[in-house]
């Protein structure tokens, strides 16, 4: 009897010890799955919203960056003795709100001028910082990354929102690329050209590529194609009492006619001031004379460094 109860509680020991290695064995699992999901989607962000400014690829010249490489800007970071957590700390604190003092990179303020802030939130920044200190980002790493196979991934791991700040950041980068690169060219006067002519198509081909409709709209248009109706103001209200108590600005996703909509807000930048500021002061006369024969209706001056312009307006298929 003691015999057979010494081997049952043996057994019983055993299964326990069983149980808990399984449940660590899980446990590392699916800490790794996570990890890899984090990864993958830092990826998607860093390629949508930095890339289109600071690819890693090596061939481009000089005349064709709008920004440094990335791996260039990881390698000013990341200095000896530095900690994962300052590193962090230090690109995430440049991202939220980025300023010349904040700079590693001065070089780069010369040539490129300073980066806008990003709308994005405070986890996706969080994410980027932390594959930045995990990954080298040269061409060549980048390549066995797996480059579009780990960017595109799994759409269905993504919500509504995630992926409407994706499409909506997806094509402000290169909005925002080609209307620097107009800029650097031939001076603000040459931006509200691009503007008028080529905002549009560039917009519907970047809608087109991610099978959405994308517009962007303000409470004060230049265009009045631009003009937010009624739900599109109310949201754009929401975002200018956000910015006035300084909160997280944050986004919106509604289902309207059997779609998902996603409100994404659009924020001024210093650069956007040589168009969208105060007359005189901001606004060269040239380019107010510009201004004045492409939009005679505008509204879209007065503005100061980080407002609300307006919002981008993502409408997908549900799924």
């Amino acid at each position: 009897m003691k015999k057979n109860f010494i081997i049952s509680f043996s057994a019983i020991i055993a299964m326990l010890f069983t149980i808990i290695a399984c449940d660590d064995s899980n446990a590392k699992e699916n800490a790794d799955i996570s990890k890899k999901d984090e990864n993958r989607k830092a990826l998607r962000i860093i390629s949508t919203t930095c890339f289109t400014c600071h690819s890693p690829e090596r061939e481009m010249d000089h005349k064709g960056r709008t920004g440094p490489p990335i791996f260039k800007i990881r390698q000013h970071y990341m200095r000896d003795g530095i900690t994962r957590d300052e590193f962090v700390a230090e690109i995430s604190s440049f991202l939220k709100e980025p300023t010349e003092a904040k700079a590693k990179l001065k070089g780069a303020i010369r040539n490129f001028g300073l980066m806008p802030r990003m709308p994005l939130p405070n986890e996706d920044i969080r994410m980027i910082a932390e594959y930045l200190y995990d990954n080298d980002m040269t061409a060549e790493q980048w390549g066995k990354a797996g480059k579009m196979a780990m960017i595109t991934g799994d759409d269905k791991s993504m919500n509504y929102e995630e992926l409407g700040r994706e499409y909506a950041m997806g094509t402000k980068a290169v909005l925002g690329k080609n209307l620097m690169g107009a800029i650097k060219s031939n001076g603000a006067p040459h931006a509200v050209d691009f503007c008028n002519t080529r905002a549009y198509p560039l917009t519907d081909s970047m809608a087109k590529e991610y099978n959405v409709s994308i517009k962007r709209v303000s409470d004060k248009p230049r265009n009045p194609n631009n003009a937010a109706n009624k739900d599109e103001i109310a949201f754009i209200n929401v975002l200018h009492e956000r910015i006035a108590k300084g909160e997280e600005l944050g986004s919106k996703v509604s289902e309207l006619n059997g779609k998902m909509v996603g409100y994404y807000p659009i924020e001024t930048n210093a650069m956007c001031l040589q168009c969208h500021g105060t007359p005189e002061k901001d606004i060269e006369k040239l380019t107010q004379n510009k201004i004045k024969e492409k939009y005679p209706n505008d509204k879209a001056t007065g503005y100061g460094v980080n407002e609300i312009r307006g919002i981008w307006v993502v409408e997908m298929d549900k799924k």
